[in-house]
């Protein structure tokens, strides 16, 4: 009996542990650089996350303003390989807490 109860214990913990099971009680900050016009990707980051938390959890709540600093710290190193010159704005999405488009528009160093 004790090692059928020790090998539920340790299978359960396996399935709590599981991406499939945390995707929906887990809430990410994700953040892109697009185009300014069609919103085309230039480039994407996971900026933070956060586990059976609210909307009101940090993580969430300064998911926006992380974002509009990550792309603008973006935009004056050049944007990667994006052509110079270019326009970029960002697009965060926070798990459903709050998605926004920024309206200020940055040009590629």
């Amino acid at each position: 009996m004790y090692k059928l109860s020790l090998l539920l214990i340790i299978v359960g913990g396996l399935i709590f542990e599981t991406e499939g099971f945390l995707g929906g009680l887990r809430r990410t900050c994700n953040c892109k650089a697009v185009s300014d016009t069609v919103h085309f990707p230039f480039h994407t980051w996971r900026i933070s996350s956060c586990t059976f938390c609210s909307c009101n959890h940090a993580a969430m709540a300064n998911c926006e303003q992380a974002c509009q600093d990550m792309v603008r710290n973006y935009a004056k190193t050049g944007c990667g390989k994006t052509i110079s010159g270019s326009k970029t704005v960002y697009k965060s999405d926070a798990s459903g807490c709050r998605e926004s488009v920024g309206k200020e528009v940055y040009t590629c160093a």
